[in-house]
Parts: C-alpha cells; sequence; structure tokens
C-alpha cells in the first residue's frame, strides 16, 4: 500500500518536533489527540441513547451510527481547524484526528469481536421485533457451508432502546 506524500510528511514533522524537544508542540498534538477521543466518546455517549442507540456498539447497526456521530464530530473539528491559526489549528486538528482515531476503533472492533451467529440474530430479532425459530448450519462434500435460518414475527413489545448509557470504549 502507498502512503500519500502529506501522510508521510506528517509522520517526518512530529518525528521533528520530537528531535527537536518542542514541549508545545509535542503537548498539543498528545492532547489533540487524546481529547478528540475523550470528547468524541462523551458525545456519542449522550447522542446515541437519544436515537435508541448503546455507545457500546453490540451489533452492526450500533457500531455504523457510533463511527458515524464519531466521524461527523471529527469533521466539525476539521472545519474549525480551517478557521483557525497557530496552536488552536493544531489542537482542532489534532482533536479531528483522535475522533477519527475513536470512529475507526468502534468499526474494528465489529470484525475484531464478532459475536457467534445465534447471538448476532437474537440482537437483530430484538431490534426488529423478529424472534428466530431454528438455525443450522451443515457443511457438505464441496467444502462449502450451507445455512437456513427461519423466523417468524415476535410477540414481545421490545423497543430495542438501550437500557444503560454509558461506554468506555475509545
Amino acid at each position: 500500500m502507498v502512503v500519500s506524500r502529506t501522510a508521510t510528511q506528517t509522520a517526518t514533522n512530529v518525528n521533528d518536533l520530537l528531535e527537536q524537544r518542542d514541549i508545545v508542540g509535542l503537548l498539543a498534538i498528545a492532547g489533540g489527540s487524546a481529547g478528540g477521543v475523550i470528547l468524541t466518546q462523551r458525545i456519542a455517549n449522550r447522542v446515541l441513547p437519544l436515537v435508541g442507540l448503546s455507545p457500546t456498539p453490540q451489533t452492526i447497526t450500533e457500531g455504523v451510527a457510533s463511527a458515524g456521530t464519531k466521524s461527523v464530530v471529527g469533521a466539525a473539528f476539521m472545519y474549525a481547524a480551517t478557521q483557525t491559526n497557530g496552536i488552536g489549528k493544531v489542537l482542532l486538528s489534532f482533536l479531528s484526528l483522535g475522533s477519527l482515531t475513536s470512529a475507526g476503533f468502534d468499526l474494528v472492533q465489529l470484525f475484531i469481536e464478532v459475536p457467534d451467529v445465534a447471538q448476532m440474530q437474537k440482537t437483530s430479532a430484538q431490534q426488529t421485533g423478529w424472534s428466530s425459530r431454528s438455525v443450522s448450519a451443515s457443511p457438505s462434500r464441496s467444502r462449502k457451508v450451507s445455512a437456513s435460518v427461519s423466523s417468524s414475527p415476535s410477540t414481545s413489545n421490545n423497543s430495542g432502546r438501550a437500557t444503560a448509557v454509558g461506554g468506555n470504549n475509545f
């Protein structure tokens, strides 16, 4: 994979700050990046429950919503950085980077901590009002796996709303 010239130049500039021991610059970068992760998570902790989603993603829908919310926050920080100069621009730029890091973490977490098929189906059924009747999977001689799922409408009245507000995923 080829890295852009801008990304390489940014890495070189950060290395130059380290070599020059530019404490103010390093604090702005570190504080901005860490602050972006923390502020963005706190915003997601407040916004996502308002729309009935958990700020600690357990489903694909929640993961995409969380990442989307955090990306919007990152875009707002980016826009603010374009309207500013000096240390404010550096701080806002790295706040944006921290926000995007937090959004990326939520998406990557969905693929690293993939729940089993039955749990995913149960969670989706609760959110959509459908419940599972059966799930079966069997290997065939051609090394392919076939799966079948049958569902029916659920009679429970589960809104899928999160019951707890929180989340410490960064």
